[in-house]
């Protein structure tokens, strides 16, 4: 019998990234799309980070509409729980851009949804 009751080094704990505030046209679109490959939207945010990690393709910084003429984010999109390293790579990128990890997750969904046109 193999030794199961060995310790085990420390798991890095996954971080819960923060909830991403969106427009609403988009947040239904990356709920179908989502859907369409059997994921739920936490999990497809989720793979999105994670697949960020690996492509590392730059974000730009967030242009702010004048006044009544800009998207309101009034749809929340659910916060995914991702390996510390990822999460680390994500926040580090949209430090290097100025924008915050809310801004960073909506280039994402933005990017994810013109590819999959």
């Amino acid at each position: 019998m193999r030794n199961s009751y060995a310790i085990q080094p420390k798991q890095l704990a996954p971080r819960r990234l923060p909830t991403v505030r969106i427009s609403t046209d988009k947040a239904d679109a990356f709920r179908a799309l989502a859907r369409q490959l059997g994921l739920t939207p936490t999990a497809a945010l989720a793979a999105l980070v994670s697949r960020h990690a690996e492509v590392r393709v730059p974000f730009s910084s967030r242009v702010r509409a004048k006044a009544g003429q800009g998207q309101r984010y009034n749809d929340l999109l659910p916060d995914p729980k991702v390996p510390q390293e990822k999460a680390e790579l994500l926040a580090f990128d949209a430090k290097a851009a100025g924008v915050t990890l809310g801004e960073a997750l909506r280039q994402l969904v933005g990017r994810c949804l013109e590819q999959s046109r």
